[in-house]
């Protein structure tokens, strides 16, 4: 990127899925803002019950992830463990084998997610720039 800062508003990003109003959408921050050092993305699940953090863990690597609810009320699923987060909630992954989803208590929850490999230089992953493909 050529400018020394970009000032951007999460609710013109360009989105990704949600064809369905259960489905949610993905904002591609990282790669719309052109962010190397660092993975970020934000989903809004647009209907109560939509899995705004698909299920997955990151076993068999050091990528580490903090989700912070932006808007709205998460349930999330930490290993089977149900804990809600509201908005302006951090919920912190240190270890990378816990398996994770979340999914929205409110219309509109919107949850931006942060990770990196612990000590290792960030490398995007292939799904990652809609913007290219």
């Amino acid at each position: 990127m050529d400018s020394k800062y970009i000032v951007a508003d999460i609710d013109t990003v360009e989105s990704f899925g949600g064809e369905k109003p259960q489905d949610s959408v993905w904002k591609p921050l990282r790669a719309k803002l052109g962010i190397e050092a660092f993975g970020i993305n934000a989903f809004v699940g647009r209907e109560v019950g939509a899995r705004v953090i698909e299920d997955h863990s990151e076993e068999g690597s050091a990528h580490q992830e903090l989700y912070v609810v932006l808007a709205g009320n998460a349930r999330f699923e930490l290993d089977g463990e149900k804990v809600e987060a509201k908005t302006g909630s951090l919920v912190f992954i240190a270890d990378p084998a816990v398996k994770r989803t979340a999914f929205a208590l409110e219309p509109n929850t919107s949850v931006l997610a942060v990770g990196a490999a612990k000590g290792k230089v960030f490398t995007p992953s292939s799904w990652d720039n809609p913007f290219t493909s």
